[in-house]
């Protein structure tokens, strides 16, 4: 009687465990670039030229969507097709409080980004001037 108790707690205690829905793997979701976090930054850096910054505006944030799975992502603009159709492979290679370093895999070349924290967004260093682009998750 004594194992079969224990037994019965010890397959309870699995299957328990397996009912937490969330992923082990926090980048899992849909995660939109957020433009006014971006621009606020972009701004607030003295040397980018006066026309960059008016081009950049117009015609790059708040348009791009990257969805992560376990394993792979995906891109999205405009929420319209696809400008990386397929998935592409990555993996979480740290994981602290304040960033993620990902290895991502485009072309056959490996490569990793460094993607801070922050609350329910994350921001990555963009072009020469290492301002934010701020991507947020989006509720599924």
């Amino acid at each position: 009687m004594k194992i079969t108790l224990f037994s019965l707690s010890i397959c309870a205690a699995f299957f328990l465990a397996g009912c937490d829905d969330k992923p082990a793997n926090s980048l899992v979701g849909s995660w939109k670039s957020d433009k006014s976090k971006t621009l606020a930054s972009m701004h607030s850096m003295k040397d980018i030229p006066d026309e960059t910054k008016a081009y950049l505006e117009k015609n790059f944030f708040g348009r791009l969507t990257i969805t992560y799975t376990e394993n792979t992502y995906s891109a999205v603009l405009d929420g319209e097709k696809d400008i990386r159709p397929d998935s592409y492979p990555y993996r979480i290679v740290e994981e602290t409080d304040d960033y993620y370093i990902v290895e991502n895999e485009l072309l056959g070349t490996k490569f990793n980004k460094k993607l801070f924290k922050d609350r329910a967004c994350y921001y990555e260093l963009t072009s020469e001037w290492n301002f934010r682009e701020y991507f947020c998750r989006v509720d599924d």
